[in-house]
């Protein structure tokens, strides 16, 4: 099961390389944990999320979440777009602790 989410942020100033790590790695922490407290990471079999970041001003982020599991469909995939969800606000509250939207 695959979801994708892209997000854009206005930003005051063009991002430093360690910036735009710090976003991605707490959206990507944001969707480890919204998935795997209400999935057993013994029911998936793979799970693969990966981040980009485009562009300077605005910054265009998207998130791709692959989960394979024994979890059932229907609720893998609410699961799966709440993840991708709660990554773009967790990426949207760390450019604002930096101070940089």
């Amino acid at each position: 099961m695959n979801s994708s989410e892209s997000a854009k942020l206005r930003l005051r100033r063009k991002l430093t390389q360690n910036e735009i790590e710090e976003i991605c790695e707490a959206a990507e922490n944001a969707a480890r944990s919204a998935l795997f407290t209400k999935v057993n990471p013994k029911q998936v079999s793979d799970f693969e999320i990966a981040m980009e970041a485009t562009g300077d001003k605005p910054l265009t982020l998207t998130v791709d979440i692959s989960v394979f599991s024994s979890f059932p469909t229907d609720g893998l995939s609410r699961l799966i777009d709440e993840a991708c969800d709660n990554a773009l606000k967790a990426a949207e509250q760390k450019a604002k602790e930096l101070g940089v939207v």
